[in-house]
């Protein structure tokens, strides 16, 4: 029969015995009855009815009602697996953070198991076994309203997590603030409505933020133990910083933060009495950038960081700033290092295009400072004295080529133009003068055309470039020094109008060295002796008539040897000093530059070259020490060894005779010259380690 038909049927007939059985319901028990049939007994039929009419379709079916509780177990299954998820990848990525749901995870977990569904609490897996067509599905419904809860217990964990982790953070940044260690940025706060990726991200950068700067504040503090002097306890330091490094991998930075601490107040024990020192050393340094005149070198940040870096200094008066001065110390270092960085990269940058052009012979010169690396070498200099020291030295050198290389460079880069300008000017006026090029170093110009050019002459005394042939000459240049000695290697450069070339000559007292195809007109001749105890020539040379010139190399005393180049009237601050250093000479029989003076390293030999000159003292050179000494004194004692202390026939080693009977460490060299002016009745030689007498 027609399923349809046999369901009309059905509905026929239930209907026809409703009214069957209130109609028996009216006859028999009368019209009150009835009515309540009607109102209760005929809907609870139907409903009976088709209850059993859909279970019947149901069971004759036998699959609907398995794939139902089948798609709520997957979908339940599917809400477990997220929530296992994301408790494995947030407790991977924070292996502090301990939500306690393990217990309940393992206990849903087995709730599953008992409905024939197996989980992989490690990986999230899960599998829907063939027991799942007889599972209860009032028992899913019970479990997705557990992992809701589950899940609810996860957020507000993390998020509690979280605003601790941040508030540790903004702790370990207020310590070092009071520290003076860093001046650190705030930490945003999260509210509760905002998502667990979003408390994620501001963690993860928190911690970011947290690291960048407690390593600055361990720099800091590893600056606090630079220099020469360093403190007895610089292990320990070094160890307490150590472990803050460690605890940083931690994410720790509470723990960091103490470690860092517990090194500075060491470091400040020990430094107690040091600020002073440490802030004069530190302005020394700022004073250094000053003098050095590299603006046109250099960018304006680094200077503007210099004077705001000075501002700061200058605030700080007392010793218990010490902690302070460290941050602002390192980062003058930073930036002084940066300096010499950018120097050396503009350097590059300059040789690079004049090696890509093809130069005239002569026209350029590479100083040996192109290929050497200096940032390396002052990073490791802990001593701030000797950082400044050196760090003046390399940005001397590297502003003397950069003045060089820019002009050569920049003149290199616009020839091509500038040549169009001086070939059209040759054919309209038949010359070219300086003033006839508006633009700067227009004399280079004009030398680099008269180089690459035939048929023009050039008068840089004008400077003037002319049609024609220029005469040029061969100079020879004769090199003399006032008295012999081991071989010196004299370097002699002739610069002006174009031309730029430099030779070298090795000798021991005289020597020439000869320049090829010089033009005619005044030029300037330059020249270094190669040996302190001679004093530089430069004056100006006039290429013409002469092809000849000469260079006499006159010593210097040791007195101009120390003060060349000290900016500093040492004359005036004697009077000040010499109190100072007559206390240590006769304390000590004698005053060095080995000794702490009340002066900067670098002007040391000056000051006891001329206070010894003043107070009528002796003064020699050891290697890089200057000592003053008595020499009367010095031959009184080295008379009474040779009379008294020194038999016939036996020697007395220097080094014993230093410690055991001299006053003063002078030089060998000194002694030997004293002893061979002292009366003996013996016969005195100086062998190379000892006094003879025979």
């Amino acid at each position: 029969m027609n399923p349809n038909v046999r369901t009309a049927l059905g509905i026929g007939g239930l209907i026809v015995l409703a009214a069957g059985l209130g109609a028996g319901i009216f006859v028999w028990r009368g019209s009150q009855a009835a009515t309540w049939f009607v109102i209760i007994g005929i809907p609870a039929l139907v409903v009976t009815a088709i209850a059993l009419y859909v279970r019947g379709v149901i069971a004759r079916s036998g699959t609907s009602e398995q794939q139902f509780i089948e798609t709520q177990a997957r979908t339940t299954a599917e809400e477990f697996q997220d929530c296992v998820r994301e408790v494995n990848d947030l407790d991977d990525a924070y292996p502090k953070w301990t939500p306690s749901v393990d217990a309940r995870l393992e206990s849903i977990e087995g709730d599953f198991r008992s409905q024939s569904v197996t989980f992989d609490l490690e990986t999230g897996s899960f599998n829907l076994g063939n027991g799942i067509k007889d599972a209860n599905l009032q028992e899913f419904e019970r479990l997705s309203n557990e992992i809701d809860d589950v899940e609810g217990t996860v957020e507000s964990s993390f998020r509690e997590f979280v605003d601790e982790e941040l508030t540790a953070i903004e702790t370990a940044f207020e310590r070092l603030e009071e520290a003076g260690l860093v001046r650190a940025d705030r930490i945003h706060s999260l509210s509760d409505e905002e998502s667990i990726p979003e408390y994620r991200d501001t963690l993860d950068l928190a911690r970011e933020e947290a690291t960048d700067t407690v390593e600055t504040a361990i720099e800091a503090v590893r600056e606090m133990g630079r220099g020469e002097d360093r403190p007895s306890g610089v292990d320990t330091v070094e160890s307490d910083l150590d472990e803050a490094e460690r605890a940083i991998d931690d994410d720790e930075f509470e723990r960091a933060v103490a470690s860092i601490l517990d090194a500075q107040d060491r470091l400040r024990d020990q430094y107690s009495g040091s600020f002073e020192e440490e802030r004069d050393a530190v302005l020394e340094l700022v004073d250094a950038v000053d003098r050095a005149d590299i603006t046109s070198h250099v960018d304006a940040e680094y200077l503007d960081n210099v004077d705001r870096i000075e501002a700061t200094i200058e605030e700080l008066d007392s010793a218990l700033d010490l902690g302070e001065l460290s941050r602002p110390r390192s980062e003058l270092r930073g930036t002084c290092l940066d300096i010499v960085a950018s120097m050396e990269r503009e350097l590059e940058d300059d040789v690079r295009t004049l090696r890509n052009t093809e130069l005239p012979s002569g026209y350029y010169r590479e100083p040996a400072v192109v290929d050497e690396r200096f940032v390396d070498e002052l990073d490791d200099i802990d001593d701030l004295g000797r950082f400044t020291e050196r760090w003046s030295e390399v940005v001397t050198r590297l502003s003397d080529a950069l003045e060089t290389a820019n002009t050569k460079a920049a003149v290199v880069d616009a020839y091509d133009d500038v040549a169009v300008t001086i070939e059209d000017t040759l054919d309209a006026e038949g010359e070219v003068t300086d003033d006839d090029l508006p633009m700067r170093h227009a004399d280079q110009f004009l030398g680099l055309y008269f180089r690459r050019n035939d048929g023009v002459e050039f008068d840089p005394a004008v400077p003037v470039l002319r049609r024609g042939d220029v005469e040029t000459h061969d100079l020879t240049v004769d090199l003399t020094y006032e008295r012999g000695g081991d071989a010196r290697t004299a370097t002699v450069e002739i610069t002006g109008g174009g031309y730029d070339e430099t030779k070298t000559v090795e000798t021991r007292i005289a020597g020439s060295v000869t320049f090829e195809a010089v033009p005619e007109g005044t030029h300037t001749l330059s020249a270094d002796p190669g040996d302190s105890a001679f004093g530089r020539v430069e004056r100006d040379v006039t290429i013409g008539g002469d092809t000849t010139a000469s260079v006499d190399f006159t010593e210097q005393s040791l007195r101009d040897q120390l003060c060349e180049g000290v900016d500093a009237d040492m004359e005036e601050l004697v009077p000040e000093m010499s109190p100072r250093l007559e206390s240590l000479f006769e304390e000590q029989g004698y005053v060095s530059t080995a000794m702490e003076l009340p002066v900067r390293d670098t002007h040391a030999p000056c000051l006891l070259a001329v206070w010894c000159d003043e107070a009528g003292y002796d003064i020699c050179r050891d290697g890089d020490e200057i000592v003053v000494y008595d020499g009367d004194q010095l031959e009184r004692e080295l008379t009474n060894v040779l009379r008294y202390n020194v038999e016939v026939g036996e020697q007395l080693p220097y080094d014993e005779l230093e410690q055991n009977f001299l006053s003063a460490p002078v030089p060998v060299a000194v002694i030997r010259d004293v002893v061979a002016g002292v009366d003996s009745e013996y016969d005195v030689t100086t062998t190379q380690t000892a006094i003879e007498v025979n």
